[in-house]
């Protein structure tokens, strides 16, 4: 398997560390490269065990890189537990890395398979764990937006390593996604209460909604009364989410929403954009990512409140699919997480109504069209 070189680049001035003591201390990174090397070092550091949900690792160098380690730890006696989904990470299904962490004493699960028999129906492909999510060692959580896919080296990203209390609680939702990873009906509980008071784990968990993630969100916009800052590579809000964030800026809540311009996903930016003219309209300000791919995924509500985690805000992260978040109240952490969407903001230019008569005919068209697959995007 081959080894990845890439030549790390000087961090952004947005990289940051904070350690509440004697609590929950998380470090953040926001490109994609670093936050790799610090998971693969601290991957290669473990001693007991590493569990791993990742929606995409691609057949690529990066993706070599991680499963050849898992495979090096696994025949080292590392308790390797890997929960890949079935279509993100498809590559690796039944490949020469999986039997071997297997044959190892490793377990390698696919997240719910899409068969022959519904292959040809698109809306059945869904849910899929979109979560990204690693816990080494009963002692460090990696979790953010961060896949492993070579062409994401230099995506502009939201990634956290957490030690402290509140590893604890992550690893034990990961314990019982053991016993059921195809679509997790006998999971009743969806909140993890931190015994940290600053820090909780949030989990959306398909067929049993509504959405944790998605109701705290709501409820905190709508608690609102200074600031709603978001950021989101595809932004495709449900009607729920679409109201509230109305419903605080008639109110006088200073609304504003970071986006890519960049994107993976042409289709996705199409129809978001078909619901700019009436979100700008009733106050929400709209501001595009110019330097690349932005793929960060995090809220900041009044500079007391925060989540960052897997979760756009789209129909298939907030209502279909698996995802994971963690909520910080912590002064400190909040305060920073406000820094960087400051600094976001600055490397992005500001959407204004007037932007849709320049946007060409096909592109509407497509967007307004898109509508009706909005859920699968």
């Amino acid at each position: 398997m081959r080894e990845q070189n890439h030549t790390p680049s000087p961090a952004p001035a947005y990289n940051y560390a904070y350690s509440p003591a004697p609590g929950t201390a998380v470090d953040f990174h926001s490109r994609t490269a670093d936050a790799w090397d610090v998971m693969y070092n601290d991957c290669a550091a473990a001693q007991k065990s590493i569990a791993f949900e990742q929606y995409i690792i691609r057949d690529d160098a990066i993706g070599h890189r991680f499963m050849a380690l898992f495979v090096r730890k696994a025949r080292n006696g590392v308790n390797i537990d890997l929960l890949l989904d079935r279509v993100g990470s498809r590559h690796w299904y039944n490949s020469p890395a999986v039997k071997a962490i297997v044959k190892y004493g490793g377990s390698v699960r696919f997240y719910h398979p899409v068969t022959w028999l519904n292959i040809v129906a698109p809306n059945t492909w869904f849910p899929r764990n979109h979560t990204k999510l690693m816990i080494i060692d009963s002692k460090i959580v990696h979790i953010g937006s961060v896949c492993l896919a070579d062409y994401m080296a230099e995506w502009r990203d939201l990634h956290a390593r957490i030690t402290g209390l509140l590893v604890d609680e992550i690893e034990h939702d990961f314990s019982r996604l053991h016993e059921n990873s195809r679509l997790e009906r006998y999971h009743l509980r969806q909140t993890e209460i931190s015994d940290d008071p600053d820090f909780d784990y949030l989990v959306a968990k398909p067929h049993l909604m509504p959405s944790p993630i998605y109701r705290e969100l709501c409820t905190q916009i709508g608690r609102a009364k200074h600031s709603i800052h978001m950021a989101t590579p595809y932004f495709l809000p449900p009607q729920g989410l679409r109201n509230a964030l109305r419903a605080a800026a008639r109110r006088g809540v200073d609304v504003r929403v970071v986006l890519t311009e960049q994107t993976d996903v042409p289709l996705a930016v199409h129809v978001s954009r078909s619901y700019f003219p009436r979100l700008l309209r009733e106050g929400i300000r709209l501001f595009s990512y110019r330097e690349g791919v932005y793929h960060a995924k995090y809220t900041v509500i009044d500079g007391q409140w925060a989540t960052m985690g897997s979760v756009n805000l789209d129909y298939l992260s907030l209502l279909e699919n698996r995802e994971a978040n963690i909520v910080m109240t912590h002064p400190g952490t909040v305060r920073r997480l406000e820094a960087q969407f400051t600094q976001d903001q600055n490397r992005c230019d500001e959407i204004f109504p007037s932007f849709w008569k320049d946007v060409p005919f096909h592109s509407k068209l497509i967007g307004y069209c898109g509508r009706s697959v909005k859920r699968m995007l």
